[in-house]
């Protein structure tokens, strides 16, 4: 079986609630993670939601399905039951600091059932999240420094 574990945490210059909001929303995904090429909603809970994802690398793509915890502005964590997964587990937090930036700890763990599978990971999963909070705090700073939309008036 192969195992993929990154952990990292860092403080950024951006809101706890910004971060979080940005990381719920899984389905705009694909407009800024490397390698994500479809992420939709398929059910909603009162605190979370059940997706399906597709990850790409050239002709190798996997489909699977994840469910989404959210604790606002606190906390999401993420899992698969899918088939090719033992074990598919992403923990993010969020704690504001006294300066108003935000302390980010995020955390994955995966492994796959399968020698046949162990491309996904090697290829597909290790590079994903070797990129995913980057991906993520420079999206927050494009939204930030964005300009509003212009505003009709009639």
């Amino acid at each position: 079986m192969t195992q993929t574990s990154h952990h990292e945490s860092r403080v950024v210059a951006i809101s706890a609630e910004r971060l979080f909001a940005l990381v719920a929303d899984v389905e705009r995904y694909p407009e800024f993670i490397p390698l994500m090429r479809e992420a939709r909603i398929i059910r909603r809970y009162d605190r979370g939601y059940e997706t399906e994802q597709v990850l790409a690398l050239g002709l190798l793509q996997r489909r699977f399905r994840t469910r989404t915890e959210l604790d606002s502005p606190r906390s999401i964590v993420v899992t698969s039951a899918d088939h090719i997964f033992r074990r598919f587990d992403i923990c993010w937090t969020f704690a504001p600091t006294p300066e108003g930036q935000c302390r980010i700890d995020f955390a994955l763990d995966c492994e796959v059932r399968s020698i046949w599978f162990k491309p996904i990971s090697e290829v597909l999963v290790r590079p994903m999240a070797l990129s995913m909070v980057n991906a993520f705090v420079q999206r927050a700073r494009q939204i930030a420094l964005a300009p509003p939309p212009d505003v009709l008036i009639g």
